[in-house]
């Protein structure tokens, strides 16, 4: 119950600070979006309202699912269409509850909200529209994305709590969380190249050998998730999604 209280907690404090505009509900009429696996190693398992079923390439997720990777495991995903590219790393339980757009243009607005329950997550999210919301929820609070590339790791610790670090790779990542159980909601905004762990001081300079691998990840996963605007051959992507568009090669 706490854990919930402070989800909801940490989400309305994104709203007050404009990381979140939009309210989406049924009485919208939003279509429901989808992510699709384009490319695995090793375990993967995905639970979409039943039981624990391998996943395969190209097959497609509904919200509600949860995805489960074992130990050198990676599954890398596009989510709620050309929205983003996330890859779940070892060791990782992400769910995605909501996925939503108001039309089938790709300048729609769109609701993307993903859990991350343990483990490690990579991604891409292109510019969102001012109407559009892209949450990571995790057991220490929210993270709002706006148009960045980003990591967020929640590692399980030997007494029961979990350590989660949020990095902002490129961008602006806005985090919500609680430092310490049932103490007050704090708010901080990630620029490029910083992170910070809810309980562990404040916002800081990521490593330089920590972003380079991380970049290069994030140009991999792009690659691999949106083939036809990153052929082989093109030069490493520092800024993937220009300002308001959509993938295109550099």
């Amino acid at each position: 119950m706490r854990t919930i209280q402070t989800i909801g907690a940490c989400a309305a404090a994104l709203a007050l600070v404009g990381a979140t505009t939009t309210v989406f509900s049924a009485e919208n009429d939003n279509l429901q979006g989808k992510a699709t696996i384009k490319a695995l190693h090793g375990i993967v398992q995905v639970q979409q309202g039943g039981n624990w079923e391998p996943a395969h390439v190209n097959e497609e997720l509904d919200p509600g699912t949860v995805v489960r990777t074992g130990a050198d495991s990676v599954c890398d995903m596009s989510v709620n269409g050309l929205s983003s590219a996330v890859r779940v790393g070892p060791d990782t339980t992400l769910a995605i509850p909501t996925m939503t757009r108001t039309a089938p243009s790709a300048d729609a607005d769109t609701e993307t909200m993903l859990n991350l329950q343990q483990g490690a997550i990579l991604g891409n999210v292109k510019k969102l529209s001012d109407n559009s919301r892209y949450e990571i929820q995790t057991p220490h609070g929210v993270a709002g994305i706006r148009g960045t590339d980003f990591q967020v790791t929640a590692i399980l610790q030997p007494d029961g709590h979990y350590v989660v670090t949020f990095t902002s790779i490129t961008g602006q990542v806005i985090v919500s969380a609680t430092v310490t159980p049932g103490g007050p909601v704090v708010v901080k905004v990630l620029r490029d190249g910083e992170s910070w762990t809810p309980g562990e001081g404040d916002v800081h300079p990521t490593p330089t050998y920590l972003l380079t691998q991380l970049l290069n990840e994030i140009n991999e996963l792009l690659r691999l998730v949106f083939p036809p605007f990153f052929p082989p051959g093109l030069p490493p992507i520092l800024h993937p999604f220009p300002t308001g568009g959509q993938p295109s090669p550099r």
